[in-house]
């Protein structure tokens, strides 16, 4: 791909995309009518500007409580439809994730496999994040092409999917068949990158199919970069009865991203969790040498799944599957050391990566959802089993120790030429798996028009074993909870309070030095607790929301002992408001605010107590306007606004990278006057200022405080520079 669209070539890529949709024959075709019956569907009506059905009206996307209204549940819930994402540019989660003001991903060797999180707290590899109901791995590129639309979840919901970190639910809905649909676009993305893409769908008697396909190539934003994705995504169901749907999805997605601008690292004291210096200005990221050409990603994501839909009445609702997930991650790249605060680093490479080299989920959920009466008390029950196997591969040697390039500098990167002696693809070695089990009840209970309790409750059970040393480290279980208690003063208006404890796997650690070099520590699992309490309005086609929580969870690390335990508690107290739907005629929001107190508590490391923790901002907001023009054919505008707070890059709270605000603006234009079909043409321009800022960081130690460096050297923060000004320009035909 690199080779026939990056260069002077892209024009003529350009010119042969566009003559596609003039050689479309849109001939009338009569639309076929379904049989089968569609439950528990996703598919909520959405505007031009595809938020005006706010964030209330969506539908929970999965668990025991799936299909009720974002209005009548009591925790933060927002949704991102599939029209926003293709209005905004939308390609990976990385970019979508901004549009959430309480989300985050940690950058953790790129945006692309950084890990989720709301409200502060990072999500894991497997336990946060589902496709269409199963758990799914979260450190691969993930192409939202495919995908209806994204809900997060804010906070702890073990209670309702089983044992988890407290970062959150992200939920991926895909696209599902519908009446003869064709879709053919292609975009161009600066610096040279052209992609086209397919989306085809049909639904016939028993059977119907929705088909999304993809290709892209060319340099990304930093000069000698190369940027390729590769989508195959179908999806076939069937409809044997009208009470019966069964859906299978087979999907192939290929990511590399070479000569991007990777991590910087920054050096810490580990005896007084303060950096050696203060952070460089951070710089655009357009240069060569900011990232090596030669370095980078190759991602290969492999998914295959299928699942029954079932409504014998009214009254009983069923649903289950399985899927099957492999996500091969070659990581190759540089890594860059700094040495001061004026930006000098070292260049350098690892003959082995300490990353997972490919990760395999096999994930299965069944679950059952009942209505009934007892008394004059309405009951909504949802009972659900379901698990995961982690299965974990190490990346064996590429032929090399580490290799050092050289010194560079941030202002005046140098491109050097590769280390002779690296190989790509050096193999993988099985290292572990861990498998999580689950039993979730959840009863949404209406006492009258005005009153309602939702209870849940799950087991959960966590099983590790070590491949490598042939024994089980690993197996413990628990229960998680949570009460809700909701009160709706009037119709579209709801207010509530929730407590929630949830449990959450033990983290591990192998010593690598001292008297207990070799021997590997399993803690315990963690709990974790929140309160929350929340409002909920609609008022005309405006959805406000808002919700004061606190979240504790445990922490551990290396402590100054040298024993890797639990060493204090990480505690975030904050407010989120958000919006979403029509302001005023033709103008509609989507966004809001989150402010968060992010503290070490109870720490075991002086110089960490009552600090903020690393990474964290204080604040963050983002806000999306779409305008559509009246009295035109469809024409649009979009402007989004977005801010990060300062944040520390050390435990000792001395060094910070300052708060950063960018603004994204787009215009779209849709008519159906063109070749007698739908048309739309869209430009996009991303960091419309081009501010140079830091965008993510994450700590040596994942818990949130800086482990002592190993072998009496130093940790570090890993930083990571947010992106350049970027145009996008993109062209489909619906027909």
């Amino acid at each position: 791909m690199k080779k026939y669209m990056g260069g002077g070539s892209n024009l003529l890529s350009i010119v042969a995309c566009c003559a596609i949709f003039f050689a479309v024959n849109a001939g009338a075709i009569e639309e076929k009518k379904l049989q089968a019956v569609e439950v528990n569907s996703v598919g909520d009506a959405v505007s031009e500007s595809g938020i005006e059905e706010g964030i209330l009206n969506k539908q929970v996307a999965s668990g025991p409580l799936a299909g009720k209204k974002v209005l009548d549940m009591p925790y933060q819930i927002n949704t991102m439809t599939k029209e926003m994402m293709n209005h905004q540019g939308v390609v990976g989660f990385e970019d979508a994730v901004k549009y959430f003001p309480s989300a985050q991903i940690q950058h953790r060797g790129g945006a692309e496999v950084g890990r989720p999180q709301t409200r502060g707290f990072e999500g894991s590899v497997v336990g946060n994040v589902f496709w269409d109901g199963f758990y799914a791995i979260s450190t691969t590129a993930i192409p939202m092409y495919m995908f209806e639309s994204l809900q997060i979840q804010n906070g702890l919901a073990g209670s309702l999917y089983g044992g988890q970190n407290p970062a959150g639910i992200f939920n991926y809905t895909r696209k599902r068949p519908v009446p003869l649909q064709n879709i053919i676009w292609t975009d161009y993305t600066s610096r040279k990158n052209v992609g086209i893409g397919l989306d085809t769908s049909d639904k016939f008697e028993k059977v119907g199919y929705r088909g999304v396909f993809y290709v892209s190539g060319g340099e990304r934003q930093a000069k000698q970069s190369d940027y390729r994705r590769r989508l195959a995504s179908l999806g076939l169901d069937f409809y044997p009865t009208e009470s019966l749907t069964i859906e299978t999805n087979f999907s192939y997605y290929q990511h590399i991203m070479e000569g991007m601008p990777g991590s910087f690292s920054l050096p810490v004291d580990p005896s007084t969790g303060t950096a050696r210096f203060g952070v460089p200005s951070a710089v655009k990221t357009t240069k060569a040498g900011l990232g090596q050409p030669f370095a980078g990603s190759n991602l290969k994501t492999t998914t295959a799944s299928a699942k029954f839909k079932y409504a014998p009445n009214e009254n009983w609702y069923f649903e289950g599957g399985y899927q099957w997930q492999r996500a091969v991650r070659d990581m190759y790249g540089a890594s860059n050391t700094l040495l001061n605060q004026n930006g000098d680093f070292r260049v350098s490479q690892s003959g082995g990566s300490g990353a997972a080299s490919k990760f395999e989920a096999s994930s299965w959920f069944l679950k059952g959802t009942t209505d009934f009466k007892t008394g004059g008390i309405e009951h909504s029950l949802g009972v659900a089993t379901n698990g995961y196997r982690w299965t974990l591969f190490g990346a064996k040697d590429r032929g090399s120790a580490n290799y050092i390039f050289g010194r560079s500098n941030l202002s005046n990167p140098k491109v050097f030429n590769p280390n002779p002696n690296f190989r790509k693809g050096g193999g993988a070695y099985k290292s572990s798996y861990n498998d999580m089990y689950n039993i979730a009840v959840a009863d949404d209970i209406k006492f009258n028009e005005n009153f309602s309790t939702i209870l849940s409750v799950s087991n959960s059970w966590f099983k590790n074993k070590d491949v490598v040393k042939g024994k089980k480290t690993y197996d413990e279980d628990g229960l998680s909870y949570a009460a809700s208690f909701i009160y709706k003063p009037v119709e579209n208006v709801s207010v509530y309070i929730t407590y929630a404890d949830s449990l959450m796997a033990g983290s591990s650690y192998t010593y690598d030095n001292g008297p207990r070099k070799g021997q590997t520590v399993v803690l315990k699992p963690y709990r974790s607790k929140q309160y929350e309490i929340g409002a909920k309005a609609r008022i005309n086609e405006l959805d406000l929301s808002a919700a004061l929580f606190e979240i504790k969870r445990p922490i551990a690390y290396l402590g100054d002992d040298g024993i890797y335990s639990e060493q204090g508690t990480q505690k975030n107290v904050g407010l989120e408001l958000t919006a979403g739907g029509v302001i005023v005629q033709n103008l509609s929001v989507f966004g809001g605010v989150t402010l968060i107190n992010p503290k070490i508590k109870e720490a075991k490391a002086a110089y960490a107590e009552n600090k903020y923790v690393i990474g964290e901002p204080r604040i963050q907001s983002n806000l999306l306007f779409d305008y559509v023009v009246p009295n035109t054919n469809k024409l649009a505008f979009t402007t989004n606004f977005h801010y990060t707070g300062k944040r520390y890059a050390d435990s000792s709270n001395t060094y910070a990278v300052p708060s950063y605000f960018t603004t994204d603006v787009g215009v779209r234009y849709v008519t159906n006057a063109w070749l007698g079909k739908q048309t739309t043409i869209r430009f996009n321009i991303n960091n419309l200022f081009d501010k140079k800022y830091w965008a993510g960081m994450f700590p040596a130690s994942m818990d949130g405080t800086v482990n002592p460096g190993r072998g009496g050297g130093d940790s570090s923060t890993s930083l990571f520079l947010g992106q350049s000004r970027t145009f996008m320009l993109s062209a489909q035909v619906k027909f």
